[in-house]
């Protein structure tokens, strides 16, 4: 009965052994993985923290980025388009633009656009650089920049239509023209436009308000009304339905400028000295055909972008910092861009028309050089009238007619009285056409 005791003893003996060194690994192994998951999760924080401040570096340096385009680029923007735009109407009055539409449109487009730098990219510089959001002050603050910054921007888009479709009408239409771009129809279509404008912005005086201390939309309905509707209704009137009729029109103003030059190179008899100033003038045709194509690409470049990146902020929002500065920078962009188009709107016009240039150099004291050459051609009209006595009746019923015309186009009177001693049209229709044609070119 003994041994088999002993035996148990012995065994149990065992048993405890065994569960001790169980035991004893059990918690060896458990304190190893503890130790394993310490140090993953300190190298996770480590790691999250580096990415954080890697972060929060990045967001700084964009909204520095941002900051330092509307507070050094914003001034250079205000300053040269108000003195070009103020210039561009101190020379507009030279050449009494209230006798010619064409005229008197640059300078409504001369105020507009000086209206949306001053109402518009003004408030940013000065949000910006001093802190101080004019919008915010009172709720009649809100409402009327709001209104008068999008009608502003949308007239002046309309204007340019005004002044493409006047154009098209005196280059293939210029009887119809003469009927009708008179100065009290131009008015009254400028007036109509504007109030038709107004009627489509004038909500901004029910929508939107302070609130929260922001100028912002009053309710949601009218959230949802500026966020998804009236954004659609912004870029068709903005951008896309005046780029569309500007690119059509364009197409066919074209067309008309290479038909006249057709016509005078194969029925006008031209003077040596004419036949000289003929390739200059398809020259000035050219960068003048071209002129319009390039305003218009770049009305279509400088509107669209910030136009499509409003429907897009409508529909994508994004909750972290990093994200949302990198696309303040993309709308600061696009929005400086949208603002040179009225800055450097009179730099298109002046490039492309000596008369402007002549007017300009006459404002700040220089003689024009055309004073000269007109000296030098009513010379040569003069010996030429003494040539035969059967011309001089003609040359004389021819500039009589010129007179008139030469007030408003002064480059290109002598060209015609030059071609007048020599020239006798046979069919004086298509002539009117010729002339009202090269008053285009000079406009």
């Amino acid at each position: 009965m003994d041994a088999p005791k002993n035996i148990s003893l012995n065994s149990n003996a065992s048993i405890k052994n065994i569960i001790n060194t169980t035991g004893m690994t059990t918690v060896f192994q458990s304190f190893h993985e503890n130790e394993s998951l310490y140090f993953l999760n300190t190298s996770t924080i480590n790691t999250t923290a580096s990415e954080q401040s890697f972060n929060i570096d990045k967001v700084t340096t964009l909204n520095s980025v941002e900051s330092y385009l509307w507070t050094y680029v914003s001034p250079v923007l205000i300053l040269v388009g108000v003195f070009g735009n103020s210039l561009s109407i101190a020379v507009l009055k030279k050449m009494r633009f209230w006798r010619r539409t064409p005229l008197f449109l640059l300078v409504v487009l001369a105020v507009t656009d000086t209206t949306v730098l001053l109402d518009g990219l003004l408030r940013y510089w000065i949000k910006y650089a001093f802190k101080i959001d004019i919008r915010t002050l009172s709720n009649a603050s809100c409402k009327i920049n709001l209104f008068v910054i999008y009608i502003a921007m949308q007239y002046s888009s309309w204007i340019l239509v005004c002044m493409i479709i006047d154009r098209f009408l005196k280059t293939n239409f210029p009887f119809l023209y003469m009927r009708v771009a008179t100065m009290k129809k131009t008015c009254l279509i400028i007036l109509v436009l504007f109030i038709i404008l107004a009627g489509i912005d004038l909500h901004f005086f029910w929508t939107n308000g302070i609130k929260d201390g922001e100028c912002d939309d009053l309710n949601q309905k009218y959230h949802n009304f500026g966020e998804f509707v009236f954004v659609y209704i912004d870029i068709i009137i903005l951008s896309a339905l005046p780029f569309l009729i500007m690119l059509i029109l364009n197409v066919f103003v074209y067309r008309a400028l290479k038909r006249h030059h057709d016509f005078r190179s194969a029925s006008v008899v031209e003077s040596r000295h004419s036949r000289r100033k003929r390739g200059n003038r398809r020259q000035f045709s050219k960068k003048l055909t071209r002129m319009l194509l390039f305003t218009s690409a770049y009305f279509l470049c400088s509107t669209v972008p910030i136009s499509v990146y409003f429907i897009y902020d409508s529909y994508f929002k994004f909750k972290d910092d990093l994200n949302n500065a990198k696309k303040d920078v993309a709308w600061s962009v696009m929005y400086l861009f949208q603002y040179s188009n009225y800055s450097l709107n009179f730099v298109w016009y002046a490039a492309c028309n000596k008369v402007f240039r002549e007017k300009a150099k006459e404002i700040f004291g220089f003689k024009p050089k055309g004073f000269r050459y007109q000296n030098a051609t009513r010379k040569h009209n003069q010996r030429s009238s003494s040539i035969s006595h059967m011309t001089t009746s003609i040359d004389n019923s021819m500039n009589e007619g010129v007179s008139e015309t030469y007030d408003e186009h002064s480059d290109y009177s002598e060209d015609i009285q030059t071609n007048s001693s020599k020239y006798v049209d046979p069919n004086p229709n298509i002539h009117a056409a010729s002339v009202s044609m090269d008053t285009y070119e000079h406009m």
